[in-house]
């Protein structure tokens, strides 16, 4: 679909959206009174910026004098009030950033309109009427600070804030564009739901519980971006950070600005040195030979905005190409990859290389003067060349991810019905398919393109050499070729909007927002066999793997609230209720043709409700809740300086396919079969013939299912989990918070918080109880210097599978259920945080703070109550694995842990 194609599409599905979240934006709001005091209702107060394309945007205050001037883009605005009778009042220079509302007062004498007086002063910095927590990074901020230019690297900077396991595992830690082509998302104060939204859009991907996106934004295409730390509105459903892009929309003058860096290897530095003592022990205890160190790192990113029609119609469009190459620590090609064992070539390090390319697009059209709509759509591709390379994986044996498709499109309407009732509405659609293929060399193919006949007739293998580690423990060299090349599918629509009614001392929005989405996986495996085991090249194991086609769903993810801000004197009530409808499904699925398998379809049940154990597919969960969220703001000395905040509010958990994933009848398939091998008859080095059929002669009896290829469903859940009113995992968050302004343009704010989860889940093993173990026993801890007192002391409260029981080969058996069916368990994050931001007049800034988290985690009731759950420990073999009973460790209290953060930048005078 062509760029035009999509943004006709996003234009159209906006006619029939009737009331959904809008975009966050900002307000200006106040006070009017005559020189004596008196209120003065009736005043016309209008706002007037370069950033609004409709010039000016206005209100008239209410019979208690008050105004209020909503959805108002950030920029510099300037602010003037009229009353006939009285000298009008000009307040210029206000400065908005995103979730602020500015507090402008104003004071009119008796005179003639024709008199204007000019009030000069500093842009308020303290937000006295909302109790949202935020932090905004503007453009200058962007451009300043030496980070990587992502919302990950930039948001890792606001104290309190950590990183969570990305896409593939990977933890990516991005320090100047090192971690350019790998996301890991944002966490904050214990909860990792992080939203990410264009214009108040929502834009994650589908993938687990839907924390990241899988496209890497444009960053230039920005004018700034607020995260939302705290105390969030009825709109959204989660409570961890909301990052919220607001796209440059152009203006009336042709403006551009190009940004681009560019690094080597003569600029980088490695850490494997000996120590200032001149020891090498360290590298010499790990067997680390060598490090990963940046080769290459670049960004360049121009971009240029206008006007189509001066007034009308504004344009900004955004190219971006920026990547990365770093070597990866002890990852070296495979000296000859025909045998099977891996020799590393240590002349040649692997590489991990890739680069993205962005093409980013606004039109903002003023269709009316009361109508408005913008169109945003970011066009991307991202090639990696080597992905999943490492230590153990081997250039040649590494991915090539690339994506054929990978865009998102926004659409987003308002219309100023009236000074006082606003409408907006929006789409977003994101879509993304990414691909695992083989290297070229593998093949013989040279193209980047996804064909599923050459991954099944390639006569490539994985080699896993068990010389170098254990294999079946994921320690092992890898050799041959890509373990399991895949295919990606992500597509969700969200829909959005809400009716605002504003009138000088209220401000109340109702709205409602639509996602459904869905997503597919198809994977395979190379040979259908993943890995091909030696040892000191001799043929030790073969698993044997099923080609699957997995497909699950959002059907509805339904969010409808309403909300007002009512200003009573110096205090702002915020209060709020949010209905939430989630609708997970599991669709149509496949188990594709193989070596072992002719294929099989699973449609959907004849009730439409999922059922793994039939072999079928439909709705996995049905869940509704009501949420409510109170705050009060108060103007502590009705200067604008100094506000007191409090919030109470309630969030459910983010969900996206895991759990209609975990249950797919497909994922309930037993698709992998270890079996020794050695046997090699033919001497082929293979467990195939010529034909390329597996010869089982070969093979022995598994050793690690009976059940390959069958049907057999290995997880369940309790269907008081999945269906109902207040079943999906919630928290509930406490805020008391102070801000006050020292000085111009700085000001500092601190507070305590609380956050307290509920609805939690654990796996219950339904094969064992605490009858199958032997135990309770000890056993000696090894003597060792690097032990508590040397070694020597007893382990003791330990047990093991009884050999009765492990005789029974029963399979798996796992029950998801609530905690609280055991007596429940608890999960409190708690702190302080201290912040000070300061922006001077000549564009330097300084802003940082600390923050202390403690945490209380505690499931004791689940281990007293005798169940065997996986972490008790799922035992594989008898006397093989030995498990404590977790009671004495079952209460855990991490102290208070600070973490501080600063940045800033100072310009030079010349």
């Amino acid at each position: 679909m062509g760029i035009f194609a999509r943004i006709i599409l996003g234009a159209f599905c906006l006619a029939l959206v009737p009331v959904v979240a809008a975009a966050q934006t900002s307000t200006i709001a106040g006070t009017v009174k005559d020189v004596s005091g008196a209120i003065l209702p009736g005043v016309t107060v209008e706002v007037a910026s370069p950033a609004l394309i409709e010039k000016v945007r206005s209100a008239i205050s209410d019979g208690s004098g008050q105004y209020q001037i909503t959805q108002l883009r950030p920029g510099t605005y300037t602010v003037t009030f009229t009353l006939p009778g009285f000298t009008v009042v000009k307040r210029e220079g206000v400065e908005l950033t995103s979730d602020f509302t500015a507090t402008i007062n104003a004071d009119m004498k008796v005179g003639a309109v024709e008199e204007t007086i000019t009030v000069s002063a500093e842009s308020p910095i303290v937000d006295v009427s909302n109790i949202t927590a935020r932090t905004v990074m503007t453009r200058d901020v962007l451009d300043a600070i030496p980070t990587g230019r992502n919302i990950q690297a930039v948001g890792i900077m606001i104290p309190g804030t950590t990183i969570a396991v990305g896409g593939g595992g990977a933890l990516s830690r991005d320090v100047g564009g090192s971690g350019n082509l790998q996301q890991s998302p944002l966490q904050y104060r214990g909860s990792a739901d992080t939203v990410q939204t264009i214009d108040g859009v929502r834009l994650n991907n589908l993938c687990a519980q839907g924390a990241y996106s899988g496209v890497y934004w444009n960053d230039a295409s920005f004018q700034e971006i607020s995260y939302v730390t705290g105390a969030d509105s009825a709109e959204m459903g989660q409570g961890g950070i909301r990052v919220n892009m607001v796209p440059r929309d152009g203006g009336n003058s042709f403006r551009g600005s190009v940004f681009g860096n560019y690094a080597d290897g003569g600029w980088a530095a490695d850490n494997l040195r000996a120590n200032l003592a001149g020891d090498t022990t360290f590298n010499a205890n790990n067997r680390l030979t060598n490090v990963g160190v940046i080769k290459k790192v670049w960004d360049f990113n121009p971009s240029v905005g206008g006007p189509i029609k001066r007034d009308k119609i504004w344009f900004n469009f955004t190219f971006r190409h920026w990547g990365v190459n770093k070597t990866v620590a002890d990852s070296f090609f495979d000296l000859d990859p025909s045998p099977f064992r891996y020799v590393p070539d240590p002349s040649r390090q692997g590489i991990d290389d890739g680069h993205i390319v962005s093409r980013a697009g606004r039109v903002a059209w003023q269709i009316s003067q009361k109508d408005k709509l913008t169109v945003y759509h970011d066009d991307q591709n991202k090639y990696r060349d080597h992905w999943g390379i490492s230590a153990n994986v081997p250039p040649e044996a590494s991915a090539i991810q690339v994506t054929p498709t990978s865009f998102v499109d926004v659409a987003h309407w308002t219309r100023t019905h009236t000074n006082r009732l606003l409408f907006d509405a929006g789409v977003g659609i994101y879509d993304q398919e990414y691909t695992e293929l083989y290297q070229p060399g593998v093949t013989g193919l040279t193209d980047k393109v996804w064909d599923l006949a050459v991954i099944q007739n390639s006569k490539v293998y994985t080699v896993c050499d068990n010389s170098t580690g254990v294999c079946s423990a994921g320690t092992g060299k890898i050799a041959g070729a890509w373990n399991n090349p895949a295919d990606h599918f992500s597509l969700l629509r969200t829909f959005s909007g809400s009716a605002s009614y504003i009138t000088g001392s209220h401000s109340m929005r109702f709205g409602a927002a639509v996602t459904n989405g869905r997503w597919r996986l198809v994977r395979q495996w190379t040979g259908d066999m993943q890995p091909i085991e030696f040892t000191n090249g001799l043929p030790t194991a073969v698993t044997l793997r099923l080609p699957t086609d997995r497909r699950n769903g959002i059907k509805a993810d339904t969010g409808i609230f309403a909300q007002d801000k009512w200003t009573v004197g110096r205090a702002t009530v915020n209060a709020g209720l949010r209905y939430d409808w989630f609708i997970g499904e599991s669709l149509e699925s496949d188990v594709l043709p193989s070596r072992f398998n002719s294929g099989q379809h699973y449609g959907k049940c004849a009730d439409g409700k999922n059922d793994p154990k039939a072999g079928c597919v439909g709705t996995v969960q049905d869940w509704k809740d009501i949420s409510p969220r109170v705050g009060v703001a108060l103007d502590l000395f009705g200067d604008g300086r100094t506000a007191l905040k409090a919030s109470v509010a309630r969030y459910v958990a983010g969900q996206q396919i895991a759990v209609a994933d975990d249950i797919n009848p497909v994922s309930a398939l037993s698709i992998t079969d270890r079996r020794p091998w050695t046997n090699d008859a033919d001497r082929n080095g293979l467990p195939l013939d010529a034909n390329g059929s597996i010869q089982f002669n070969e093979l022995g009896t598994s050793t690690s299912t009976s059940t390959f290829g069958r049907n057999v469903s290995t997880t369940s859940y309790d269907p008081d989990v999945l269906n109902g009113w207040f079943k999906r995992g919630y928290n509930w968050e406490y805020t008391v918070a102070a801000q006050h302004q020292l000085a111009p343009r700085v000001s500092v704010n601190g507070g305590w918080f609380r956050r307290a989860f509920g609805n939690q889940t654990f796996t219950d093993d339904l094969r064992f109880d605490q009858r199958s173990y032997d135990g309770p026993f000890c056993v000696n801890a090894p003597s060792d210097p690097n032990l508590p007192g040397g070694g020597g002391f007893q382990v003791c409260n330990l047990y093991d599978l009884k050999p009765s029981v492990f005789a029974l080969g029963l399979p798996a058996n796992n029950l998801v259920t609530f905690s609280k069916n055991f007596g429940g368990e608890t999960n409190i994050y708690q702190g302080f945080d201290v912040n000070l931001e300061s922006r001077f007049s000549s564009g330097a800034f300084i802003r940082g703070g600390i923050t202390a988290v403690n945490r209380t985690f505690d499931n004791c009731n689940l281990q007293n109550a005798g169940y065997d759950a996986v972490p008790f420990g799922v035992t594989a073999a008898v006397n093989s694995e030995v498990y404590a009973d977790g009671t004495s460790y079952c209460h855990r209290e991490y102290p208070y842990r600070p973490d501080m953060k600063i940045l800033g930048s100072y310009t030079l005078p010349w």
